[in-house]
C-alpha cells in the first residue's frame, strides 16, 4: 500500500486528470486535485488520505451508477473512437454523451479491491474450522457410522451402540491459519472504516464478526494507537503486518485454495504498487472529471432542493427515488421525459416539471412544459431566398430529414422565489439559470489562451442564449456558472458563495462548496 505522504500534491492540472499517477518529471507519485482545490492544505496526512478515500468513493459510485444503463456509450467498438490524448488501458472505462464529452475512468486500486473481493464468510470458516474426530455425537449422522459402532449387549436396554468418535466440523488448534484470517479481517475493518462501511452488502452484514477477529489480530501483534492508515505508525504498522504474514506462510503446513485467496490478497495489499508503466490500469483517477461533477451537483439538488426544480438536463438514480415514467430498474432515475432528436443509439432523458404532479409551481409549470428548450438547425440543402417575393422562396421545399440538429439545454433551472397568494397555491416570481462548470476560478479572470478564450466565449453565448429565450416567458433572477471550489473555513452559506466584483455580462460564478456536495453525493451508499 502506498504512502500518503510520500505523494506530491498537484493543484490545476492543465490536462483534465484527477487522481494518483506516476510522477512525469520526478520518480514518485503525484495527487492531481480536482479543480477549485487551490486552498487545500500541503504535507496534512489525513486531509490526503481522507480526501483519497472520498474520490475513490466517488468514482466507484459514478462507475456503478452508469455502466448498466443507457446515458453514455461505454467501451462499444461502434463508437470508440482514436484517441488523440489519451491511452486506454484495459482497466479504463471510456464513457461518452451523445454531446461528445468523455470520460475515461480508472476507479480501480488493485490493492484495495484485491481485499474486498476476497471476502468469503465461507472461505474465511473454511479456514478456522476443519473436519476432524470429534467425541460429540451428531444423532443425525449414526447412520453412517453404522460399520464403525461397538454393539453391546444390554437385557434391560435392548442392544446398545456404542461410537468412539464422529467425524465432525470442529475447530482447529491451527494458530498459523488462524492468524492469517485475523490478520485479513484486520485489513478489511481498516479499509472499511476509511470508506466510511461504504462496502457490498456481504461485507456489510459481517462487519460485527470482521471487526472480531481484526481485534484478535491487533492484541496479538500492535499496540493500540497502530494504524494502517495513520501518518505517525503507518510505516511501522506495515512492516509488522509483512513479518506477520511472512510468518505465518512459513509455519503453515497446509495450504488450500481458500487459504491460498486470502494470502494473495493480503500479499497484494501490502507489497504491491501503483504500476501505470504496466499499462493495466493499475493507477487510479479520471480524465475529465465534468460528467462526475454534473451527477454530483444534480445529487445534491435533488436531494435538498426538489421542489424548487423546474428543469435538469440528468438522469440519475436516487435511492428510494419513485418514478412513474419508469419501469423495472429504472424506476430511481429522475428522468420522466424522453428528450426529443435522438438517433437509434441513445435513450436521453430529462427532467421537467409537469401539470399531472401538484400545484406547487401553479404559474410557472404551464410556461415550462417542454420537450426540447433550443433546437439549432443546420441545413446544407441548397435553396432559393428571395427577401421581396416570398413566394419564390424555396425553404418549405427543402427535405427536413437531411437537416443537422442540435439541442443544447442548460443544466438546471430552479424556481428562486415563491410567495402565496390568498394563502393558497405559490406564485413563481422567478427563475434561476445554472450550468456546471469543471473549471478553476482563475480560467475566468485571467489572460487565456486562443483555445481557452473560445471555450470562454461558447459558454457564455450559450449562457446567455438560455437567459434570452427563458426571458420570452419567464422572468430570469440569476444566471450562474457554478464551479467547485475547497472552502478551507466554512462558508456563510454552506452551499457557496458567488465570486464578488466578477460579472459576465450579467452571468454570475458561483463558487460551489465541494465538500458538501461531495458528502451529500455519497450518502446514498450508505
Amino acid at each position: 500500500m502506498f504512502d500518503f505522504s510520500s505523494l506530491n500534491i498537484v493543484k490545476n492540472t492543465n490536462d483534465f486528470f484527477i487522481g494518483i499517477r506516476k510522477s512525469k518529471f520526478e520518480d514518485n507519485f503525484e495527487f492531481c486535485l480536482p479543480n477549485g482545490f487551490d486552498n487545500f492544505p500541503e504535507g496534512d496526512f489525513d486531509a490526503v488520505r481522507n480526501l483519497f478515500f472520498k474520490m475513490y468513493r466517488t468514482f466507484r459510485k459514478f462507475e456503478v451508477d452508469n455502466l448498466d444503463n443507457k446515458r453514455f456509450n461505454i467501451n462499444k467498438p461502434d463508437f470508440q473512437q482514436e484517441q488523440d490524448q489519451t491511452t486506454l488501458s484495459s482497466g479504463g472505462v471510456k464513457m461518452q454523451t451523445e454531446e461528445g464529452d468523455v470520460c475515461v475512468l480508472y476507479s480501480k486500486i488493485k490493492m484495495i479491491e484485491r481485499v474486498l473481493e476476497a471476502y468469503d464468510e465461507l472461505a474465511i470458516n473454511s479456514v478456522q474450522k476443519k473436519v476432524r474426530r470429534s467425541e460429540d455425537i451428531e444423532y443425525s449422522q449414526i447412520h453412517k457410522y453404522l460399520d464403525h459402532a461397538i454393539y453391546l449387549k444390554d437385557n434391560l436396554n435392548n442392544d446398545v451402540i456404542y461410537l468412539e468418535a464422529m467425524n465432525l466440523p470442529r475447530s482447529t488448534v491451527r494458530y498459523e491459519s488462524t492468524d492469517l484470517v485475523n490478520l485479513y479481517c484486520y485489513i478489511l475493518d481498516e479499509i472499511i472504516e476509511q470508506l466510511n462501511s461504504d462496502v457490498s452488502d456481504n461485507i456489510k452484514a459481517h462487519t460485527q464478526d470482521i471487526r472480531f477477529l481484526a481485534q484478535r489480530f491487533k492484541e496479538d501483534y500492535l499496540t493500540s494507537n497502530q494504524s494502517i492508515f495513520a501518518k505517525d505508525t503507518f510505516e511501522e504498522t506495515i512492516s509488522i503486518l509483512k513479518e506477520a504474514l511472512d510468518k505465518i506462510d512459513k509455519n503453515t503446513l497446509y495450504k488450500d485454495a481458500d487459504y491460498w485467496g486470502l494470502y494473495e490478497a493480503i500479499e497484494t495489499f501490502l507489497y504491491g504498487e501503483l504500476n501505470p508503466e504496466q499499462g493495466n490500469g493499475e493507477f487510479w483517477g479520471v480524465y475529465r472529471f465534468s460528467l462526475i461533477w454534473e451527477d454530483m451537483c444534480n445529487t445534491y439538488f435533488f436531494k435538498e432542493h426538489r421542489d424548487e426544480i423546474c428543469y435538469a438536463d440528468t438522469d440519475i438514480s436516487l435511492k428510494g427515488y419513485q418514478n412513474l415514467e419508469r419501469e423495472g430498474e429504472e424506476k430511481n432515475r429522475v428522468g420522466n421525459c424522453k428528450a426529443n432528436g435522438r438517433s437509434v443509439y441513445w435513450n436521453q432523458w430529462v427532467y421537467c416539471t409537469s401539470l399531472t404532479n401538484s400545484n406547487k409551481l401553479a404559474k410557472i409549470q404551464e410556461k415550462l412544459e417542454w420537450d426540447e428548450l433550443l433546437c439549432i438547425e443546420f441545413d446544407l440543402n441548397h435553396r432559393q431566398f428571395i427577401y421581396s417575393r416570398s413566394k419564390y422562396n424555396q425553404s418549405e421545399k427543402r427535405v427536413k430529414s437531411k437537416v443537422l440538429r442540435r439541442f443544447i439545454r442548460p443544466d438546471l433551472i430552479l424556481e428562486s422565489q415563491t410567495e402565496k397568494v390568498n394563502n393558497n397555491f405559490p406564485e413563481s416570481k422567478s427563475i434561476k439559470i445554472i450550468d456546471y462548470k469543471d473549471l478553476p476560478l482563475r480560467f475566468y479572470n485571467k489572460k487565456l489562451s486562443q483555445k481557452s478564450a473560445k471555450k470562454y466565449r461558447d459558454d457564455i453565448i450559450k449562457q446567455l442564449t438560455y437567459e434570452y429565450i427563458l426571458q420570452q416567458k419567464c422572468e430570469v433572477s440569476a444566471n450562474e456558472f457554478f464551479i467547485p471550489y475547497y472552502y478551507d473555513i466554512e462558508p456563510s452559506n454552506l452551499l457557496g458563495e458567488l465570486e464578488p466584483g466578477l460579472n459576465l455580462q450579467g452571468i454570475k460564478i458561483f463558487r460551489a462548496n465541494f465538500s458538501l456536495i461531495q458528502n451529500i453525493y455519497l450518502e446514498d451508499n450508505l
